[in-house]
């Protein structure tokens, strides 16, 4: 047989073999791939069964419920466990199982999600069941729901999990929660978490007001951690369970807190000993410590009080005994008047009749104020009297000091009163021989007050001249400077001298001192050298310092006469001069200063007129207003404040002329146009 079928193979043909060969490979490969289709549909079928167990397992363990809403029939199946009826219920039936406030709420979820709007999502709702006991009770139903298909009809499966128990638990975790929080916002002190790192969590509205935070999220506070302020920054690091307690002062500029803090920093740990969290507690004890620090100053002033009232009645016991006053209590029912020479003793008592007897003065008046004493006393009393020795066994006549306040009982009823009365004998006696003095002393008070002041200022003013240019003298290597330098030296000193010399004027003009001595001299001479050196005052005080200029201001010398002899004080002659011209170079920046003298009768009012030495000086500086020409001469006045002078010169002139028996005065047309002062000295 094998050679017969060699034989047919090698008659056949080589098209014959090449279509046998085809179908045979052909037929090897459906072969192979139908083998190959059915394991991977084994497969598949094995991973299918295996998701649906493992989906089943699941489904078990989460307790879920799985339906199927049929939308065509409008009704309700189990698709796994036993929900519902085998049957199944009514889209309509179930809905009625449905909380009502939840209806709304799941019909739109089932429309959504047929309408096409959403292919799946989830619901939550309440739904009522029958407990075993025959009980109906609602239930939180978590309903994940899904389109089966995008044909129509089509059936929505939806998951339903029981959260009943989940929701429970979480309501009592939020009830458990707002009691904390209720807790934590009504403590009395403030409180606040932070977590392990020292950054803030939550801080309750106490430690808001405590800590002046701009709400409960302040940035300032939630922004740095715990432990980098003080005072923590110094006490504890991250991390540490070391748990404080102390009180400080709490500083922060920021928020314009400045308190004193009572602190608690309470680390919270876990079963491992580490550190959850950080509880704060403060409370602001500023006000308990105000108070504490208040008690202890009462305390303090109370224990002080207490030592001074000792002291105050020891003092007033020295009194009593050693000096001459007693003090008095007079009581109206029965009346009695009680003499006391200490606290706890009395000197004598007496009836109002007797004590009324001591009186000298006043016998009417003082008869009706005894009479009636309760109108009298019943307001403070104080009297100064004449009377006979009250306390003393001498019979005398003492001016006493009598004081009393009265004293009223719960009824407002004047009870009695009580005072003091001191033998002032001595001090009537002394009052009456200082009054005198007294009064001169004031005025010889304020005088040297004023005189102090002006005083003070102008000796002052050449002295730091002097002191200044002697600074600068030994500096200065040009002699023209150095000449310069000393003539002002030169004339600060002689300001100076002139300033003391007016002092010492005053002082003989106040003990009424003042003394002309008349000498026979020749006046045209004597004139002339005062001239030559108020002239070179006058030049000086034109020039400014090292200038070579002609002065602004011309000093005049009117000498009419080439000889006079006269007896006059040539020193208080030449002391008016002087005071006049050193006046006219004060109020003089240009122009001309003048002075002169002549001979001519004095005129006078009922009598002939004598002869008399006529001085003037005439300038043209300010002038001196009409209304203030009468006070020139009086003492400390100038007419410019911030003019160099005591105020002094021209009264003493005043106080020569007066001396003298002649007379003074001024003339001038006002402001600007300057002034003619003169004098005339009988002779």
């Amino acid at each position: 047989m094998r050679t017969a079928a060699f034989i047919l193979f090698t008659e056949l043909t080589p098209t014959t073999i090449l279509v046998v060969a085809i179908v045979t490979i052909v037929f090897v490969a459906v072969l192979i791939a139908n083998i190959i289709s059915i394991r991977r549909f084994r497969r598949k079928s094995e991973s299918t069964r295996n998701v649906s167990r493992i989906m089943q397992h699941a489904l078990e363990l989460e307790k879920v419920k799985v339906v199927r809403v049929k939308m065509a029939q409008k009704v309700i199946v189990n698709v796994y466990d036993d929900l519902l009826p085998e049957e199944g219920v009514s889209t309509e039936k179930y809905m009625e199982n449905v909380h009502p406030d939840d209806r709304h709420k799941l019909s739109r979820f089932m429309t959504q999600i047929s309408l096409g709007k959403e292919e799946s999502g989830e619901c939550h709702y309440r739904s009522k069941y029958q407990d075993k006991d025959g009980n109906w009770k609602w239930r939180y139903v978590s309903n994940n729901a899904v389109k089966t298909g995008r044909s129509i009809p089509f059936d929505i499966i939806c998951t339903l999990n029981d959260e009943s128990a989940d929701m429970q638990q979480q309501q009592q975790e939020e009830d458990l929660s707002r009691r904390y929080r209720s807790i934590f916002e009504r403590s009395v002190v403030g409180l606040a978490i932070f977590d392990e790192k020292g950054m803030l969590l939550v801080a309750n509205e106490n430690m808001q007001q405590a800590m002046h935070m701009e709400g409960e999220r302040d940035p300032y506070y939630w922004s740095v951690s715990l432990f980098r302020r003080q005072p923590f920054r110094d006490l504890i690091m991250p991390g540490e369970s070391t748990e404080l307690y102390f009180c400080t002062k709490m500083v922060v500029p920021e928020r314009h807190l400045n308190s004193f803090m009572e602190v608690q920093l309470r680390p919270l740990l876990d079963d491992a000993g580490r550190v959850l969290h950080y509880s704060l507690a403060v409370q602001n004890v500023t006000d308990e410590r105000n108070f504490y620090l208040k008690n202890r100053e009462n305390d303090e002033q109370l224990r002080q009080a207490y030592e001074r009232i000792q002291r105050y009645e020891t003092e007033l016991q020295y009194l009593m005994d050693r000096c001459d006053m007693r003090a008095w209590k007079v009581t109206f029912n029965p009346q009695e008047v009680t003499i006391y020479k200490g606290l706890n003793s009395y000197d004598r008592k007496l009836s109002l009749a007797e004590l009324r007897s001591f009186f000298i003065d006043n016998q009417e008046a003082v008869t009706k104020r005894f009479e009636h004493p309760e109108q009298y006393f019943c307001r403070p009393v104080s009297m100064v009297r004449r009377t006979r020795s009250i306390f003393h066994d001498q019979d005398e006549i003492h001016w006493n000091i009598i004081d009393s306040i009265p004293i009223f009982d719960d009824n407002g009823n004047l009870e009695s009163c009580f005072g003091i009365i001191r033998n002032i004998t001595p001090l009537i006696q002394a009052q009456e021989l200082l009054k005198e003095e007294t009064r001169r002393a004031n005025d010889s008070t304020r005088l040297k007050s004023v005189f102090m002041a002006n005083m003070t200022h102008e000796i002052r003013t050449p002295l730091n001249s002097i002191v200044g240019f002697s600074d600068l003298l030994p500096m200065i290597e040009s002699p023209e400077e150095k000449k310069e330098m000393i003539r002002v030296i030169m004339n600060n000193c002689d300001m100076l001298l002139r300033l003391i010399n007016d002092i010492l004027e005053i002082s003989t003009m106040d003990g009424n001192a003042i003394i002309i001595t008349p000498e026979e001299v020749d006046f045209s001479k004597v004139f002339d050298d005062i001239c030559e050196s108020l002239e070179q005052r006058v030049q000086c005080s034109a020039s400014p310092l090292g200038s070579s200029q002609t002065p602004a201001v011309q000093f005049i010398k009117d000498n009419p006469y080439p000889t006079l002899r006269l007896s006059v004080d040539q020193r208080r002659v030449q002391q008016v001069i002087t005071n006049f011209v050193t006046n006219a170079i004060k109020y003089t920046q240009q122009g001309y200063i003048k002075v002169g003298y002549r001979i001519s009768p004095i005129p006078s009012e009922g009598e002939e007129s004598r002869e008399g030495l006529y001085i003037y000086c005439e300038d043209t500086g300010t002038g001196i207003p009409k209304e203030k020409q009468k006070t020139v001469f009086d003492r400390f006045v100038k007419l410019n404040d911030y003019v160099q002078g005591t105020g002094l010169g021209l009264s003493i002139c005043k106080a020569i002329a007066t001396r003298c028996g002649g007379q003074i005065g001024v003339e001038s047309e006002g402001e600007g146009h300057g002034s003619t002062f003169w004098i005339r000295i009988p002779i």
